[in-house]
């Protein structure tokens, strides 16, 4: 049901013109009160209950449902809010 990050980043492709995005970029920036005991999970993170630092993260975000097993595809746009 739940896909790990490196099991996604294996699939990921970026799109061809004959095929559809069905992933983009974000840019994410984890908030300072982010749950400490959660920072583990995040990739390439130092983390320690002693000091916060900012974090910048850049995540895919479906464009629609992903079937297990799909091929990943971006056309490098980002969503804006």
């Amino acid at each position: 049901m739940g896909y790990s990050l490196m099991e996604m980043t294996k699939e990921y492709q970026k799109s061809c013109i004959d095929r559809a995005a069905n992933v983009c970029y974000q840019e994410l920036d984890v908030p300072a009160v982010f749950p400490i005991e959660l920072k583990q999970y995040l990739p390439n993170i130092a983390y320690s209950y002693d000091k916060q630092s900012p974090l910048r993260c850049v995540i895919l975000v479906a464009l629609r449902d992903i079937k297990q097993g799909e091929e990943l595809f971006s056309n490098y746009y980002t969503i804006v809010s």
